[in-house]
C-alpha cells in the first residue's frame, strides 16, 4: 500500500462494530438499571468504576494524539487518526457522567455526613464549600465539556486535513494542530488532575496525596497506549486497513513508549506509598491499610505484577516490541491490569473487608464500554484511517527505528 492510496482506505467493519457495541451497551443500561433497583450502592459505586475507567484511557488516547503533534513524532502519522478516533466516544462518555451525579448520594460520604464519626462530621463540614451537590454537579459537567471539547477541536482540525488543497495549507493544518494540542495537553492534564481529585480521593473521607492526580493519568495513558497496540494489530492483520502502513518500525517506536510508561506508572504508585509510609500519619496510611489487608493486599500484587513487573520484563525485549502480535498481547494486558487497578482503588471504599465481586461490576463495564465503542466506531465510519495528504506520510510510512 502506498502514501498515495490510504485517502481510500476506510475503517475496516465500523458499522458491524458499532451494532454489536450499542447492543451490549444496550444489555448493560438494563442489567443496571435492575442493580439500581435492587443494591443502589453497590451498583453506583460500580458505575463509576467502569465510568472512570473507560475515561482515562479515552482522555489518555486523545493525549497521546495531542503529545505527537506537540513533539512533531513523524513515526506516529500512519496512528495518529486510529488513535484519534478513540476520542471520538469522548461527547457520548460527556452523556454518561450522568449516573455518576445521580448516584452521589450513595457513592459519596461527604454527601450524607449525619451517617458519618463525629471527628469526620466536622472535616467534611470544612470541607463543604467545595464538596456539596450543585457545586459538585457543575464542575463533573466542566470537565466531560472540556473533554469533549477538546477531542472534537482535534478531530475537526484532522477532518480538514482531508480536503486540504495543496501542501502549504496541510502544513498551515498542521502548525495550528500543534498550537492547539499545546493549550489542549495544559487544559487535559489539569481537568484529569482535578477529576481524580473530585471523584475518587473523596471516596475516602480522610485521605489525600498530592501525586494522585499523576497517578490516576499515568494508569490511562499507560492503557491508552496497550489499546492503541492492540487496535494497530488488528488493523494489520489479514491484510486489513493499515497492512503494508503500520510495520514492525512503528511497533517497536510503540513498545519504547509503553516500556517508559510502565517505569513511569510504577515510579508515581511507589512514591505515593513511600511518601504516605515514611510519614506514618493514621489518616493518610488507613487508605494503604485498607487496600493492602487480605484479599485486597493480593488484588495489588496482581495488578503490580500485571501493571508493572511482567510487561517490564517483555518490553524489555527488541523482538518483543517488534512483533506486532506480541505488542498486542502485551498491550492488551495493560489494558485488563487498568481495569483491575481501578477496581482496586474504587471498590474496597465499599468493600473494605475484603474482595465481593458483583455481577453489577460486569453490568456497568458492559454498558460504558459498549456505548463508547458504539459511539467511536459509528462516528469513524467510512474515514479514511491515515491522514492521506500529510506532507510526513511517506517519511512516517518509511519510518525506520533508530
Amino acid at each position: 500500500m502506498t502514501a498515495g492510496d490510504n485517502d481510500q482506505v476506510r475503517v475496516w467493519q465500523s458499522s458491524a462494530i458499532a451494532r454489536r457495541a450499542l447492543i451490549a451497551g444496550v444489555i448493560g443500561l438494563l442489567l443496571c438499571i435492575v442493580g439500581v433497583v435492587v443494591e443502589p450502592q453497590r451498583t453506583f459505586a460500580a458505575y463509576l468504576f467502569a465510568y472512570v475507567t473507560v475515561l482515562t484511557v479515552v482522555v489518555g488516547a486523545l493525549i497521546q494524539t495531542m503529545t505527537s503533534h506537540v513533539t512533531a513524532a513523524r513515526w506516529f502519522t500512519v496512528l495518529r487518526k486510529l488513535t484519534l478516533s478513540v476520542s471520538a466516544s469522548l461527547p457520548v462518555l460527556a452523556v454518561l457522567v450522568i449516573p455518576v451525579l445521580l448516584g452521589t448520594q450513595f457513592i459519596y460520604p461527604w454527601a450524607h455526613p449525619a451517617s458519618l464519626p463525629a471527628a469526620m462530621q466536622k472535616l467534611v463540614e470544612h470541607r463543604h464549600a467545595w464538596l456539596n451537590t450543585p457545586f459538585f454537579d457543575i464542575r463533573a459537567i466542566i470537565y466531560v465539556v472540556i473533554f469533549a471539547a477538546c477531542g472534537e477541536m482535534m478531530r475537526r482540525w484532522s477532518a480538514r486535513e482531508g480536503v486540504a488543497t495543496d501542501s502549504t495549507e496541510m502544513v498551515r493544518l498542521l502548525h495550528r494542530q500543534r498550537r492547539s494540542s499545546a493549550i489542549g495537553l495544559i487544559v487535559t492534564g489539569l481537568t484529569v488532575t482535578m477529576v481524580a481529585f473530585d471523584w475518587l480521593m473523596p471516596l475516602d473521607t480522610q485521605w489525600y496525596s498530592t501525586v494522585y492526580g499523576v497517578y490516576v493519568f499515568a494508569g490511562g495513558f499507560l492503557a491508552a497506549l496497550g489499546l492503541i497496540a492492540l487496535i494497530a494489530y488488528l488493523s494489520i492483520r489479514n491484510g486489513r486497513a493499515l497492512s503494508g502502513t503500520v510495520t514492525d518500525e512503528h511497533f517497536g517506536a510503540l513498545g519504547k513508549l509503553m516500556l517508559t510508561f510502565v517505569v513511569f506508572w510504577a515510579y508515581i504508585a511507589l512514591s505515593q506509598f513511600l511518601i504516605i509510609w515514611i510519614g506514618d500519619i493514621p489518616a493518610d496510611s488507613s487508605w494503604y491499610v485498607t487496600r493492602g489487608a487480605g484479599s485486597w493486599a493480593v488484588f495489588a500484587i496482581v495488578v503490580v505484577a500485571g501493571q508493572f513487573a511482567i510487561p517490564f520484563l517483555l518490553l524489555l525485549s527488541r523482538t518483543l516490541k517488534r512483533h506486532p502480535k506480541a505488542l498486542a498481547g502485551i498491550g492488551l494486558l495493560l489494558v485488563v491490569m487498568h481495569v483491575l487497578d481501578f477496581y482496586w482503588l474504587v471498590l474496597p471504599a465499599f468493600d473494605p473487608a475484603g474482595i465481593s465481586v458483583s455481577w453489577v461490576d460486569f453490568a456497568a463495564l458492559l454498558m460504558v464500554v459498549g456505548f463508547a465503542t458504539a459511539a467511536a466506531a459509528y462516528r469513524t465510519r467510512n474515514t479514511a484511517v491515515v491522514p492521506a495528504h500529510d506532507p510526513y506520510l511517506q517519511k512516517s510510512v518509511q519510518y525506520v527505528e533508530p
